[in-house]
């Protein structure tokens, strides 16, 4: 049965401020550390240094945490793809923002700590599944308008079917570098060789 995760309640003083602050750093750290099916949230707690009955207060179980700080990478996965792809619309090549976006959402898991073993931990309960699933579609939602821009011959749906299928192979091939970060450079090179070829025949001049 599938866990389901209630907003949390927002914490309206700067002590919960810090608690959930407190709370999302241990999750991060515990999820590195040992992955998803050994979180717990008394373990959370006690990395946090808050009480269980603390944490209770602001989520109602570790899928609820976890949920949240994929929420948050998501938000600065889409924030770096957009940023990247916002050249498209005065770009010549196409190329060279496509390039640029696939590097800034590979760094981003160098970067944010946490973020590999957050992404591990979507693929590993069926019970963030959906999430996962949910953050792809979201990603792709917002870049097919940027593919419009530079073909406004292709649709709606066909730019959102197009960005979709980019997104679930970035998001996938990079995944695979996650117990491997050594390989990540070669993979990332073969990726966007692969997302360029893919491209071409919509992005290119006839």
């Amino acid at each position: 049965m599938k866990k389901q995760a209630a907003p949390r309640r927002e914490p309206q003083q700067a002590r919960g401020r810090a608690a959930v602050s407190a709370i999302l750093a241990a999750t991060s750290e515990l999820l590195e550390e040992a992955g998803f099916d050994s979180l717990t949230t008394i373990a959370i707690a006690e990395r946090a240094g808050v009480n269980i009955a603390t944490l209770y207060r602001y989520y109602p179980n570790k899928f609820a945490i976890v949920r949240e700080l994929a929420e948050g990478l998501e938000g600065e996965r889409s924030s770096a793809s957009v940023d990247a792809l916002s050249a498209l619309a005065h770009d010549p090549d196409w190329r060279e923002p496509v390039r640029a976006a696939i590097e800034a959402v590979a760094q981003l898991r160098v970067d944010r700590p946490g973020a590999r073993a957050i992404r591990r931990a979507l693929q590993s309960s069926p019970a963030l599944w959906d999430l996962d699933h949910e953050v792809v579609a979201r990603t792709a939602e917002t870049i097919g308008p940027f593919l419009q821009q530079v073909n406004p011959e292709l649709g709606d749906q066909q730019s959102k079917d197009i960005a979709l299928v980019v997104v679930s192979t970035v998001t996938s091939l990079l995944d695979l570098t996650n117990d491997a970060p050594e390989q990540a450079p070669r993979v990332q090179h073969e990726l966007t060789l692969m997302v360029e070829r893919y491209l071409e025949p919509y992005l290119s001049a006839k």
